[in-house]
């Protein structure tokens, strides 16, 4: 599967990516900002993208907001580094597929995988 990273900080970009890959996925790009990572998103029509909440320029319900908007099938999952249910509500009503705290990893793998198993060409 082809993902799409938008996360602030290199060192969760790097550490994500890593793990995707050694599960068989596809890094197309990583973005440090939203409206990099956005553009990305249009440009290169990932299978999934994963967004962080607070970043520079433009922050991850935004992204999620205009990706969605842009591209309807699009998966997008929420990583953040908060669990605070208005936050994860914000996501959900901006139209992420699912809201993981960053604290939790294998959440992170889990939804992957789902959205993996989820996708009608099975790939």
């Amino acid at each position: 599967m082809r993902i799409l990273l938008i996360d602030d900080s290199r060192e969760i970009r790097q550490l994500v990516a890593e793990l995707l890959i050694r599960a068989g996925h596809e890094i197309v790009g990583q973005a440090a900002d939203g409206r990099t990572g956005l553009e990305m998103a249009l440009a290169q029509g990932p299978d999934l993208v994963i967004t962080d909440w607070r970043m520079p320029v433009m922050d991850g319900l935004e992204v999620t907001r205009r990706i969605r908007a842009a591209s309807p099938s699009l998966a997008i999952l929420a990583f953040c580094s908060t669990s605070a249910a208005m936050v994860h509500d914000a996501f959900l009503q901006a139209g992420t597929d699912r809201c993981i705290d960053k604290r939790d990893i294998q959440a992170l793998l889990a939804a992957v995988r789902a959205v993996e198993h989820a996708r009608p060409d099975g790939e």
